[in-house]
């Protein structure tokens, strides 16, 4: 760590800074569940009439490339005799087209790659892309392809490989293994497969589960399966009439969080279909039907629309627990009509023991049992824009055909018109209501696919067995780890990709075209307020981008653009969010404020609103301040915040998570090298930014004699100390990380086989948050283990250590590569076969040990030691450790003066002394144990030799009175002494 941020005194810890960074992270996580805006917390049912709903921007989405079908297709397609589909697998990039009963897949991304499979014999209805279950097929096939025609049902191992020739990804589909059952007559409509490897399917009226097994035994084995019908009950047989009647079902959408399996039919119902806690059951909860549906959502509006309004449902799509822990399912209508769904009877929450509600942050998240499917109540309806006579939307969303909605967006086609409609809240992340904006795309052909493709360089952890994820923050918050986002649209037309203009490349242009102050600069001031847009700024100028390059002094002077700086104010009258810089101000407004003089001059006293609420991190910045200052509360920068904001997004998907777990008795970590590598260069590079341009301001020691000008360097200064402990924890999470990554590349699962098994579920329990500010000695444990793992390997201990001394300088210091180098050498020395190079390397390696004897794990060294019969360098480490760890001579003075240790400082300083003797008493029950096991002659002889070695030593200078003070005094070892002196006399 560089000396340009540490100082020896002063400074906030490290620990404050990570409750400021736990604080930004739980009020991200708190606001991110759209019940809360949607509904204006359960007390608005309808949403959506009103042009506050939606708001008319610049372009969201730009098409970027559209994909013409490959050339081997369109003949076929004019050959076509029945059957026509198409679609897309995103979880491996493929488009995929149905020609009769002839599949074909091409990459969408390389537009290349075409694989033809025509081993079906019937007409194909309809394909799916499956998980697998791990036991069926190879162990490296993860997917199977299950094909459904007018007669069977077929799934077929999907091999994943790399191309020799040009190194691409390949696929290829084995029709030699495969599993295959009729269907007895049945129309086959819609496909799905859990994350465990279960596959579900409807054909008419019933929900069908295709249940597959590679079964091994005495009386035979080999690939069977079978079909379940999911939908039959034994009620329902005994009583027919009680059924849900006969309407085909059409499309099933799964939760795959929570283990809930919807069913849409022909004429509008929802079916509900429980998976189980475990995902390893299926039973059916409730059936609403459409008339049902459209009843509720129309008492719900009052009355006000038409009750066909809510009828003709054209796609459900699930709500995952990570996306909403209150809303389970959304429909889309044909008229552009969002009916959102929960499965509960009421709201959920999650009381604290002491009755005050815990926020997703704590980790405490629902379990599994709490989020069984209860019923399927309509918990809201959001409509189209253009509804309102007064909409500033002329073209509405009619004859919706296809949809795609979650959390985030929603994207919905129709059949006769060339367009779609694509709806997204991504700019409009502090909006007190759940606002939208609205972009026309123009696609050419009938759409067959839709789906967000998002490539994440950090993926959030999985919950905890039995429980649900937590609510994912705000997609404007995820800018930082989602690296690319794109809209892929499937028409017979071909593949049309549009790529998210994110609010950061909004930025990014706007500074190209007109600078930091120009008017598409301004319009991002006033969109999102000034401390967003700071952290818009970090994100340009921690890039690596070529083209970045040209506006990053652009970027780093809206740091300076206007007079904004850390307050003092008044604890009853903090400044709210944003305060006098409101996203909601005019473009003079603004420009005025970035031209004006430091608005933070003087501490504010005028009143302000009583609504607003003070910066997230002012409450926990509260401290009495010197001078008089205790009516005052230090209210920090946009910048301090912007920099706090921008660390907390990158480390959301970790920080109170494990950064490891314990499997089969070894240590796995929870993210991938790459994973850790890429948050760790992240992190190192806002550490470099804050250094390069001056966002760590310097200490300010100006003399002030008036009361408001001390008020203002106070403010200053706590800013200082605030933004040094970041930096300290923007290198310690970055050092973590590093470590980590480095031991999973030298196999994490050998090194920690070697650790004590008592250490691994410590590590495994600890989140991220908490080893960064407080595990140095599980860091230290992990380290150690490297060294052993590496130890008789000269060259790779070497590598080992200056891997560590270049990512983790702080957890692996200069002295840490000496003591390294040393355990290197005795490993060599017990290696040789000759005295005197082994005599060689242990001076070698004592002389290394005792230019780091702060560093040295006595007890290890003096075993090794002991082992090699090194017992004079073993007893003058011990004796150099005990004088380093007692400085001061305490221990000394304390013997001298017969005070019995009843100071603090004084027994400290005894005890570790005590820990270093110790070794050399330990040593020494060794040598008698030994002695006892061996000829008298040989043994006394040896020992006698030892001791008297070990006497001279010991009785040197004060070393004898130390001794002997602590082995009598403190741990009674009076026999051991008495037994030396007995020897030395009688030698």
């Amino acid at each position: 760590m560089s000396t340009s941020f540490i100082e020896t005194m002063g400074g906030d810890s490290i620990e404050s800074a990570a409750q400021r960074v736990a604080s930004h992270i739980e009020n991200t996580i708190d606001s991110a569940d759209i019940y809360n805006k949607l509904t204006q917390n359960g007390s608005c049912p309808v949403s959506g009439l009103g042009d506050r709903f939606y708001s008319k921007g610049g372009l969201e989405f730009v098409l970027k490339r559209r994909i013409p079908m490959p050339e081997e297709l369109s003949y076929q397609i004019r050959n076509m005799r029945s059957q026509f589909s198409m679609g897309l697998f995103p979880e491996i990039s493929r488009a995929w087209v149905v020609i009769d009963s002839d599949i074909f897949m091409w990459n969408y991304d390389t537009n290349d790659d075409l694989a033809y499979f025509d081993a079906v014999e019937n007409t194909v209805l309809k394909i799916a892309l499956v998980r697998v279950k791990s036991d069926v097929f190879a162990s490296h096939i993860t997917h199977g392809l299950v094909v459904g025609t007018v007669t069977d049902l077929s799934l077929y191992p999907v091999i994943m490989d790399i191309d020799p020739a040009t190194g691409r990804p390949g696929i290829a589909i084995d029709a030699n293994h495969f599993f295959k059952i009729a269907l007895d007559n049945a129309s086959l409509n819609d496909i799905v497969s859990t994350n465990d490897g279960r596959v579900f399917f409807t054909a008419d009226d019933k929900l069908y589960e295709f249940v597959y097994e590679h079964n091994t035994g005495w009386f035979g084995g080999g690939r069977r399966c079978r079909v379940v019908n999911q939908s039959v009950t034994l009620l329902s047989t005994l009583i027919p009439f009680l059924g849900p009647g006969s309407e085909e079902l059409e499309q099933i959408a799964l939760d795959k969080s929570r283990n809930i399996l919807y069913c849409l039919g022909k004429n509008g119902s929802i079916q509900v279909f429980d998976l189980g806690v475990d995902g390893a059951q299926c039973s059916r909860v409730c059936v609403v039907t459409a008339g049902q549906i459209a009843s509720e959502a129309h008492l719900m509006t009052q009355y006000g629309h038409d009750e066909s309004t809510f009828t003709n449902i054209a796609t459900i799509c699930a709500l995952e627990a990570e996306q909403s822990n209150q809303l389970n399912l959304v429909a889309v209508t044909t008229k552009g009509v969002r009916i959102y769904f929960s499965v509960l009877a009421r709201n959920i929450s999650v009381p604290n023991p002491q009755g005050q509600y815990l926020s997703q942050i704590t980790y405490k998240s629902l379990s599994q049992q709490e989020v069984r499917p209860q019923c399927l109540r309509v918990a809201h309806v959001r409509f189209s824009p253009g509804v309102a006579p007064t909409s500033i939307y002329r073209d509405t969303p009619q004859g919706v055909s296809i949809a795609y909605a979650d959390q985030s967006i929603c994207v919905m086609a129709t059949a006769n018109r060339q367009l779609v409609w694509a709806l997204s809240d991504l700019y409009h992340p502090h909006a007190k209501v759940y606002c939208e904006s609205m972009n026309d795309l123009q696609v050419a052909g009938n759409v067959w696919a839709i789906t967000p493709v998002l490539e994440k360089a950090l993926h959030e952890q999985p919950p905890e067995p039995g429980m649900i994820a937590r609510v994912q923050p705000h997609s404007f918050f995820r800018q930082l780890i989602e690296t690319k986002q794109r809209l892929i649209i499937c028409s017979n037309e071909g593949i049309h990709e549009f790529d998210y203009v994110t609010p950061r490349e909004a930025l990014r242009e706007a500074l190209f075209d007109g600078g930091a102050e120009g008017r598409a600069t301004m319009q991002l001031w006033q969109q999102f307020g000034a401390t967003e847009v700071l952290v818009l700024a970090l994100s340009v100028l921690t890039s690596e981008a070529a083209v970045d390059e040209r506006i990053k002094d652009k970027a780093a002077s809206m740091f300076y653009s206007f007079k904004d700086g850390p307050e003092l104010v008044d604890a009853e009258q903090i400044r709210g969010f944003d305060s006098t810089w409101s996203p909601g101000d005019s473009l003079a407004e603004w420009k005025y404020k970035m031209r004006s003089p430091l608005h933070a001059s003087t501490p504010r006293f005028e009143n302000y609103p009583s609504g607003q609420v003070s910066s997230p991190f002012s409450p926990t910045m509260s401290k009495p301040l010197a001078g008089g200052g205790q009516g005052y509360q230090h209210s920090p920068s946009r910048r301090h915040d912007a920099l706090y904001y921008y660390f907390s997004r990158l480390v959301t998907p970790i920080w109170n998570h494990a950064i490891c777990r314990v499997k089969s008795g070894a240590l796995i970590t929870s993210l991938s090298s790459a994973e850790m590598d890429w948050l760790s260069a992240e992190l190192r590079k806002l550490g470099q930014v804050m250094e390069k341009y001056g966002l760590l301001p310097k200490p300010d020691v100006t003399w002030n004699n008036t009361a408001v000008a001390k008020l203002n360097v106070q403010a200053s200064n706590l800013e200082r100390q605030s933004l040094i402990a970041l930096r300290k924890l923007i290198e310690s999470s970055a050092e973590l990380l590093s470590l980590w990554s480095t031991a999973n590349s030298f196999d994490l699962k050998a090194i920690s086989a070697s650790m004590d098994p008592a250490i691994l579920p410590t590590l495994a329990g600890r989140p991220f948050c908490h080893l960064v500010c407080d595990g140095q000695h599980l860091s230290g444990d992990l380290i150690r283990a490297m060294i052993k793992y590496f130890l008789g390997d000269e060259a790779g201990t070497k590598d080992l250590s200056e891997k560590l001394r270049a990512l983790c300088p702080n957890l692996y210091s200069k002295d840490d590569a000496c003591v390294t180098n040393a355990m290197e050498q005795l490993k060599l020395a017990s290696l040789s076969n000759s005295g005197a190079a082994r005599q060689n390397l242990v001076e070698k390696a004592c002389d290394l040990f005792r230019q780091s004897i702060g560093k040295v794990s006595l007890p290890v060294v003096c075993r090794s030691l002991a082992d090699l019969g090194a017992f004079e360098q073993l007893a003058n480490l011990c004796l150099l450790k005990a004088k380093r760890d007692d400085p001061k001579q305490l221990a000394v003075l304390a013997y001298h003066h017969g005070r019995a240790g009843e100071d603090r400082e004084i027994q400290a300083a005894e005890k570790r002394r005590a820990e270093s003797y110790k070794c050399l008493t330990d040593t020494l029950d060794d040598l008698e144990a030994a002695s006892s096991r061996s000829s008298p002659t040989s043994a006394e002889s040896a020992l006698a030799h030892r001791m008297r070695v070990w006497y001279k030593l010991i009785c040197n200078g004060s070393g004898k009175m130390i001794f002997y003070c602590h082995i009598s005094t403190m741990f009674s070892y009076h026999h051991h002494l008495s037994r030396l002196y007995l020897i030395v006399c009688l030698m």
